[in-house]
């Protein structure tokens, strides 16, 4: 007779069989629903591998590709959303157009087959460069009648004595045609000297202008130093404003015995706007005449200013104050009573020579 554990097994085996099939069947297929396997193909990122020291630069890289995988859903999705990707292996790459290189897919994504071993990327590979460039100042804002003075109007990176250069690494297809430049906006309506740090500097190709942050897309990524620059800005012509002081034009003599205490305007400077040609060779202002003959007691009076052609002043006259005094008399002194005057001195006339008679 069987045993109680064993009968128990043998009992009725083949329902106890069945049942543990079916109850394995089930929860193979709740974990299959929930996690099903997957065929297909996923995008995934392109990692690529220059090595240290590269002289070359992938233009216009391919980004993704399209890797056919069989796994369960969760390892793809996982796989999807990593930076493994696949691996382009650009050791001892060389310059040239639509060369063909092997991307292969990383091996170490655990629940995952990959049902290619590599992926075929066409890529343009040029040499990697570096130039200096010239950095154009571009006064965008001028007056009109306002010129540049070009030896005067350059980029400086710190030494205002010294134009400064952009030094620019990146393929040499796109740094060889690239002109670097700054846009000076800072309104200019007078001739002047001016500066302005932090301007950021900006490139063109063929008179386009081109982000180099953006494109092209470059690996590695096109580089430039400095990126900001201090900008020196002389401008010529124009109209210009400054203030200068008062000059007063005198003219004719004061009376005998009397002499000049002040000549003093009011105010002593003003404003004068005009030509910049012209108004940056004015150093003071000219008054209009000032004369002093007769003059014996001090005058207030108001003259215009007369700066020259074309330039205006502000105010257009003055109030000049001419103050005198006496420094001695010129007249002669008032004989005294009862003085005697002494007699005027007759002069002895010059014998003249005798005339001998002719015999």
């Amino acid at each position: 007779m069987t045993a109680g554990p064993v009968r128990w097994i043998v009992t009725n085996w083949r329902l106890k069989l069945l049942s543990l099939t079916l109850a394995i069947g089930l929860l193979g297929g709740v974990a299959t629903a929930e996690n099903p396997p997957t065929i297909g193909s996923v995008p995934v990122k392109v990692l690529y591998d220059m090595g240290p020291g590269t002289d070359v630069v992938v233009v216009d890289p391919t980004t993704t590709v399209q890797v056919p995988v069989a796994g369960f859903r969760n390892d793809v999705e996982r796989y999807e959303q990593s930076t493994a990707g696949v691996t382009v292996d650009l050791h001892g790459a060389r310059p040239g157009k639509r060369q063909v290189y092997q991307a292969r897919p990383r091996l170490d994504v655990a629940g995952l087959t990959f049902r290619q071993a590599s992926i075929p990327v066409t890529l343009n590979i040029e040499s990697l460069v570096t130039r200096q460039l010239d950095i154009e100042v571009r006064a965008k804002n001028k007056a009109a009648g306002i010129a540049v003075v070009a030896d005067r109007t350059y980029a400086t990176c710190g030494n205002a004595n010294d134009h400064c250069q952009v030094s620019v690494t990146g393929p040499d297809s796109v740094v060889n045609s690239l002109k670097a430049y700054v846009d000076y906006d800072v309104p200019i309506t007078t001739a002047s000297t001016g500066s302005s740090p932090n301007q950021p500097i900006k490139f063109e190709d063929a008179s386009r202008p081109i982000d180099l942050n953006r494109m092209p897309q470059t690996i590695p990524q096109i580089k430039w130093t400095p990126e900001v620059v201090t900008v020196l800005v002389t401008t010529q012509g124009g109209m210009q404003t400054k203030s200068v002081p008062v000059s007063v034009r005198v003219q004719g003599t004061q009376p005998c015995g009397y002499a000049i205490a002040g000549v003093d305007p009011s105010p002593n400077q003003v404003t004068i706007t005009g030509p910049a040609e012209a108004v940056g060779k004015i150093t003071s202002a000219p008054t209009e005449p000032v004369s002093l003959g007769g003059l014996t007691t001090g005058q207030r009076l108001t003259r215009n200013i007369v700066p020259g052609p074309g330039v205006t002043a502000d105010p257009p006259a003055v109030t000049v104050s001419v103050s005198m005094y006496q420094a001695f008399s010129c007249a002669p002194p008032a004989p005294q009573p009862g003085a005697t005057v002494a007699p005027t001195a007759t002069p002895t006339p010059t014998p003249k020579p005798s005339v001998s008679p002719t015999p």
